[in-house]
């Protein structure tokens, strides 16, 4: 089993909710610190959505391959990197993580991934960032529907981490490639019926074989009776029957439900205020990989 790296970054820089310490730059001196630490083979990819500052683009052509997409919209980046990993060059049996460019990791993230990969063959989705009812984020979003059939596993004690089944994780995830190769449509199925956004939350329940809707909920909006203003209840109204249809692509045979498990604190965060994963200073580690980097420690103006 080998480790494929995959890391998406786009030629914008959105400061909103953007805690201090925040910059891409340190984000990906992170990704590769901790690509550093892995034992076995590891292989990294770039694919760069526009424009990139070039002293990131400097970086990534020491450390990795660059392909380079003309500026299209987050469906059409989001989708070249899972057709990437998808296209027969590496095995099946291989695991892949896809980064997007605002995440950090602890040093030691890659290292306790490949190690969880190898110790749990039954988890076929890996995440190093997500919540779960045993360890929620500080900030959940209030909208997510937790279904009634989840039940919680035992941990799985690897190395010096503890992992833990979690709900759902981010576009930045890990899979084994002969799974995701299983699931492509139900991939691209959240990405409907929207323009600029995917349903990364419902794409893992829906693997797992968990509905990510109540069917009230999803009644009352078809009649137009969700809170909030004419077009919001609008909006709603015209989601409601994607939404149903996702709940019923998530019937599955058994043999065919996915398990993704994480770990417990988290060994990397999105960085957006409020979403900041408990449990390590990350102020620290974007200083430590900016040290790591050749970069003074401050925090770039």
């Amino acid at each position: 089993m080998a480790l494929r790296l995959i890391y998406r970054s786009y030629g914008g820089d959105n400061r909103k909710g953007r805690p201090d310490y925040f910059d891409k730059k340190a984000c990906l001196w992170s990704f590769l610190r901790a690509a550093e630490q892995v034992a076995g083979d590891v292989e990294i990819v770039f694919v760069n959505n526009g424009p990139i500052a070039e002293d990131r683009v400097a970086v990534m052509r020491e450390h990795g391959t660059i392909v380079e997409l003309p500026g299209v919209g987050v469906h059409e980046s989001y989708a070249a990197a899972l057709d990437l990993a998808l296209d027969g060059r590496w095995p099946d049996t291989d695991v892949v993580w896809f980064s997007e460019d605002d995440f950090l990791y602890r040093p030691e993230a890659f290292a306790a991934l490949e190690q969880a990969a190898a110790a749990l063959p039954e988890a076929d989705y890996l995440g190093l960032y997500g919540s779960s009812p045993d360890a929620p984020h500080t900030q959940p979003d209030p909208s997510l529907h937790h279904p009634r059939t989840w039940t919680s596993l035992p941990p799985w004690r690897v190395g010096d981490h503890e992992w833990i089944r979690f709900y759902s994780t981010t576009a930045t995830f890990g899979a084994r490639i002969g799974s995701l190769r299983a699931d492509r449509g139900i991939f691209r199925w959240c990405t409907v019926p929207h323009r600029n956004m995917f349903r990364d939350h419902d794409t893992c329940l829906v693997y797992q074989g968990f509905e990510p809707y109540s069917y009230r909920r999803l009644a009352r909006d078809l009649v137009g009776g969700a809170p909030g203003t004419p077009r919001e209840r609008l909006r709603d109204a015209f989601m409601a029957p994607f939404l149903f249809a996702t709940n019923l692509r998530s019937h599955r045979r058994a043999g065919n439900r996915r398990l993704l498990v994480g770990p417990s604190p988290n060994l990397a965060t999105h960085v957006e205020t409020g979403y900041v994963a408990s449990g390590t200073d990350w102020a620290e580690v974007a200083r430590g990989a900016r040290l790591w980097g050749g970069q003074t420690a401050d925090v770039p103006a």
